[in-house]
Order: C-alpha cells, then sequence, then structure tokens
C-alpha cells in the first residue's frame, strides 16, 4: 500500500497504539507496517499530467475529426463511402482494445484510462460514419442512446471508469434530446422544465449507484456513478430554484423571484440533508456536495432579494459567523464520533 507521508505517520502511529492496547499482536502489527510503503513523490504528479493527457486528446479528437473534418478529406481523396471509413474504424478499434486487454497488467491505471479514451474516440468516429447512411435520430437521440450503450459495454468489459463516465454523459446527452424532440407548446416535457428534468434525471442516476451494490460486474463503477448522480441532481435543482419550473424564459421574467422560494426550500433541505447523511456515515462526497450547495442555495437567494437592499458587509458577516457555527459543529460533531469508536474499541 502507497501512502503519502503524512498518511503513512498516521497509519504506522495507529499500529503501534492497537500494539500498546493488546488489539493485536507485535508480529501482527509488524505485517501490517512492512505492507505500508512511501509514496513517491512524483506518482501524484504524474496522475496529473495523465489527466491532461486525457483532456489534450479529447481537444486533438475535436481539433481533427471536427474542425478540419479529416475523414471528410480522406473520404473525398480516396473516394470511399461512409461504410467503408466505419468498417475501418470499427476494425482500428477492435484491434486497439484486443491489444489494451492483453498488455492491461503492463499499465498503471492512468496511462490504461487515457488508451481506453483513444479506443472510444475512435469508436465514436465509427459510430458516426454508420449514422451518415442510417440516420442519427430525432435530435441526435439515436445516435447519444447508441454511443451511451456501446460505451457502458465496453466499460464493463474493461473495467474503464473513463468510459463509464463517458456513457453515463451521453445517457444524459441522450435524455436531453429526446426529452427536448418530446416537448409541448409551453416547452415542458411531462410538466417539466430543463432544470427540473435533469433534477429527475440526477435522482435517477443516484438510485441506479444504490442498485449497483447488489451487481458484482458493476459495483467497481458504484461510487463514480453516486457521484455524477449527485453533481447532476444539484446543480439541476439548483436551476429549478432560480428559473422555477416554466418552459419559457419570457414567462419565467414575468414572475418574481418570491413566487418561486418554495424551490429554494426544497434545496435548502436536500442540501443540509446530504450534509447530515455525510457527517452521520462519513461520507466526505455527500458531505462536501451538501456544504457546496448550501452555499450556493444563500449566495444565489442573497442576490436575488438582498443585493440591492442589504448592507453587503453586513450579510457576509453573518454568512461568517454562520458557517462558523456550522464548522464548530461539525468538528464537535466529529470529536463526539471519534470518542465513541475509541471507548467501544477498548477491550473488556
Amino acid at each position: 500500500m502507497e501512502l503519502d507521508k503524512k498518511d503513512k505517520q498516521l497509519l504506522e502511529s495507529a499500529l503501534a497504539e492497537w500494539e500498546h492496547k493488546k488489539l493485536i499482536d507485535s508480529e501482527k502489527a509488524k505485517e501490517l507496517a512492512s505492507t505500508i510503503q512511501l509514496k513517491q513523490s512524483g506518482t501524484q504528479i504524474a496522475r496529473y499530467f495523465f489527466v491532461i493527457a486525457i483532456a489534450c486528446t479529447l481537444l486533438a479528437f475535436s481539433a481533427i475529426f471536427i474542425d478540419d473534418k479529416l475523414l471528410e478529406k480522406i473520404k473525398a481523396y480516396f473516394d470511399v463511402s461512409n461504410l467503408i471509413i466505419a468498417i475501418s474504424c470499427t476494425i482500428i478499434a477492435a484491434i486497439w482494445f484486443a491489444y489494451l486487454a492483453k498488455k492491461r497488467k503492463s499499465f498503471n491505471s492512468m496511462v490504461y484510462e487515457v488508451y481506453m479514451v483513444l479506443g472510444g474516440l475512435v469508436s465514436v468516429s465509427a459510430l458516426v460514419y454508420y449514422c451518415k447512411d442510417i440516420g442519427f435520430g430525432p435530435e441526435y437521440s439515436g445516435f447519444l442512446i447508441t454511443t451511451s450503450i456501446m460505451f457502458f459495454a465496453l466499460s464493463i468489459v474493461y473495467r474503464s471508469y473513463t468510459l463509464w463516465a463517458a456513457a453515463l454523459l451521453a445517457l444524459m446527452g441522450w435524455y436531453g434530446a429526446y426529452s427536448y424532440h418530446l416537448n409541448n407548446d409551453d416547452n415542458l416535457f411531462f410538466g417539466m422544465n430543463y432544470p427540473m428534468r435533469f433534477t429527475v434525471f440526477g435522482l435517477v442516476i443516484i438510485v441506479i449507484s444504490l442498485l449497483q451494490k447488489a451487481v458484482s460486474t458493476l459495483k467497481y463503477t458504484q461510487r463514480q456513478t453516486y457521484i455524477i448522480g449527485l453533481l447532476i441532481f444539484f446543480t439541476g435543482l439548483w436551476g429549478v430554484s432560480v428559473f422555477g419550473n416554466y418552459g419559457h424564459f419570457d414567462e419565467w421574467e414575468q414572475v418574481r423571484q418570491v413566487q418561486i422560494i418554495g424551490y429554494a426550500i426544497v434545496m435548502a433541505l436536500f442540501s443540509v440533508g446530504a450534509l447530515l447523511y455525510g457527517i452521520k456515515y462519513d461520507d466526505d462526497v455527500t458531505r462536501d456536495f451538501g456544504i457546496l450547495f448550501i452555499l450556493l442555495n444563500l449566495y444565489s437567494r442573497y442576490f436575488e432579494y438582498f443585493w440591492d437592499t442589504t448592507n453587503k458587509g453586513l450579510f457576509f458577516l453573518i454568512l461568517a459567523i454562520s458557517f462558523a457555527v456550522l464548522g464548530w459543529w461539525i468538528e464537535s460533531s466529529v470529536r463526539r464520533k471519534k470518542r465513541l469508536a475509541d471507548s467501544n474499541s477498548v477491550p473488556e
């Protein structure tokens, strides 16, 4: 196990404490300590560079295949059909994924994900040229749902976190495109505007992430699905707190913000609920989402209701005191839980 210097010292101290309290014997303590290694200083930096590499890969793909339309130039020069290009890209992608499957153990996780992105982009290129002949579906919905299914399948087979995230994003794109196609005259989909429908979509993704725990082949991406679901849900909910559930911008402009304050209250309740849940179950991500959107809710409401009438310094002073109290309460809760855990760990 590779850990940062601080985490390594903390874990070694914990082992020494457990050994002192006779919770584990000396031999076991030495065995566990031998598995702890200091993380190489350049490892974390290297990971950042691989993240940048993924971003640059996406930008390069956009520049080459979208802006310059390289494949279209190749198609015109060699006078080949869309189907030939699609089949060629399919073969390249298949060979690439077969190579990655064979060499999987020789790559670290970040390098592997970068290579998976390359294979995914070639696969999307193939799908684009298949769709040029058979159609993309209403508002590209057919292309997007097929892309999502393809990425889900590739992610499961090759255990790629990046392709799983891409599949979820493609699924979100399909949902947006398909719901747009089914909008009524009021620009609503089953009575929901865009922020509302994506709030519901995010909630569905969260539920799916909870169900993933029971499926062994999907459990590895459960946390990733949960985080993406939280992001979509809270972002959509924030949009609803600002725009309400009105289908047209002109309609929303004629409404006073106080008339949609109920949505802000709902957002506050969910944010506080996420904060409390995160504290109770030691879920840092849920807790941080709760804190982030409590802040975002407060700032949004301030700019809506009090920016022109309230003293700015007084508002931020009240906000500072509120969060200082909140921080004190969180710290106190953590200390109480630590004392309780310590008391339960003392052998009788």
